[in-house]
């Protein structure tokens, strides 16, 4: 099976001019875990997840003085480049999707964007690893 089969389409992504609050709240509103920070083309410039924002917004060597949002944690207003890391590994749709699985258990990832010639075309999350095996069995089924 390959990633395309199984991968999320349409990708909720961000650009690094958002600002923690909007991200936050696509985070929520969509019930995700991981966002793909992408310019103005699409290309991916990196990620955005749960742990990072809960990192910015509460731990004491993450907190920002100068914000003007800023208090005891990083303020809504901070942009989401101030806290994105840089791009982790992606993945192309045609790589074997056991082959991803296995990557993502060893670096304990929660999703991997999906590029095709640069651009985020979907993600695969640890979901959609699931729903592969429901996949698989119909298919298996079907004469």
């Amino acid at each position: 099976m390959r990633v395309r089969e199984v991968m999320t389409t349409p990708v909720a992504t961000v650009t690094p001019a958002a600002t923690l609050g909007e991200a936050i709240a696509v985070l929520i509103g969509k019930g995700i875990t991981s966002l793909p920070v992408v310019d103005d083309t699409g290309r991916l410039l990196g990620l955005l997840n749960e742990d990072d924002v809960i990192r910015a917004r509460y731990l004491p060597e993450q907190r920002s003085t100068g914000d003007p949002d800023s208090g005891v944690m990083l303020g809504a207003r901070t942009t989401v480049r101030k806290v994105m890391r840089t791009p982790g590994p992606g993945t192309h749709p045609d790589t074997d999707l056991a082959d991803l699985a296995a990557r993502m258990l060893e670096y304990r990832l929660r999703s991997v964007p999906v590029l095709e010639q640069g651009q985020v075309i979907g993600v695969v999350t640890r979901q959609d690893l699931m729903r592969a095996q429901d996949i698989e069995t119909s298919r298996r089924a079907t004469p």
